[in-house]
């Protein structure tokens, strides 16, 4: 009985301590996989960190390398614009004539384009585009703000006197800029010319010698044209009744500028209308039938 309850306490002994080992490695195995489950947990939290500070440090890198890039544009810009302003500065020491040239050209355009935008102001800036020569792309300019004038007087519903008045105060002006800058361009033009004729006389005498000796110079090269629509005798009568009526009928070079430029039997003919018509040109030394009769 001893031997066996021996054998009973060392079997209860082996369970009690096999008790303890099932239970150690199962608490092994649960501490084991919590590590692995930690492990893992912190290589996936450290992977997304890795690649999060890895687009990061690219997105950096290029914000890096675009600063880079945008402060060697700014240097280059810095350094054109300084070889700009030098090169300014240069111009405006040597060559101030020439700059102001330019300067004036873009004024001139401007203040062709704000007559595009409201004809009425030609009182304001008549005198300015006067008193300065104009290139030949202002032509359409100035002619579109001189229809949108016309338009203006048609639309307007006043009496016969406020029109007359009206067409005093904007319209003359316009065929001053015309007979003074535009006349070759102006005699071509159908829209334009029937008025630029009527105006011969008025602007004639508001002319220094230069303005009449270039335009001139343009009328007649006007009356070259090949295969023109319009009566050149006709034009050019009424171009040489209104330089006999002014200060002008004596003047040599517009005498030289006529007999060179036009077609001889154009300018005969011409003259002959004139003699006619009791117009006798002192130009060309014709003079009235009684005042050579008297002498």
């Amino acid at each position: 009985m001893d031997t066996l309850n021996y054998f009973r306490t060392i079997n209860e002994e082996i369970n009690a301590v096999k008790h303890i080992v099932d239970v150690s490695n199962s608490t092994i195995a649960n501490e084991i996989s919590a590590v692995n489950t930690l492990l893992v947990t912190f290589t996936i939290v450290f992977g997304i960190v890795g690649i999060a500070w890895g687009i990061y440090i690219t997105w950096l890198q290029r914000k890096v390398s675009k600063m880079s890039d945008n402060i060697e544009k700014k240097e280059q810009t810095i350094v054109t614009l300084a070889k700009t302003i030098e090169e300014t500065d240069q111009k405006i020491q040597s060559d101030i004539s020439g700059l102001y040239a330019k300067l004036r050209k873009e004024e001139t355009f401007t203040l062709l384009k704000r007559l595009e935008m409201e004809p009425q102001d030609i009182v304001n800036v008549l005198r300015l585009l006067l008193a300065r020569p104009l290139e030949d792309d202002g032509f359409p300019i100035l002619k579109n703000a001189f229809l949108k004038l016309l338009k203006i007087i048609e639309d307007t519903n006043v009496d016969e006197d406020v029109e007359d008045d009206f067409e005093t105060t904007y319209k003359v002006p316009f065929l001053l800029l015309f007979f003074q800058h535009y006349l070759y361009f102006s005699i071509k033009d159908d829209d334009l010319r029937e008025d630029i004729v009527k105006g011969f006389n008025h602007c004639i005498d508001c002319a220094f010698k230069s303005d009449i000796i270039k335009s001139t110079e343009d009328f007649c090269k006007a009356l070259t044209v090949e295969g023109a629509s319009y009566n050149k005798t006709s034009i050019l009568v009424d171009y040489l009744k209104a330089l006999n009526q002014s200060k002008f009928s004596n003047l040599i070079e517009l005498k030289n500028i006529l007999q060179e430029d036009i077609n001889k039997d154009l300018l005969v003919d011409a003259i002959d209308k004139c003699t006619t018509d009791n117009v006798y040109l002192t130009l060309f030394g014709i003079e009235a039938p009684h005042e050579t009769e008297n002498e």
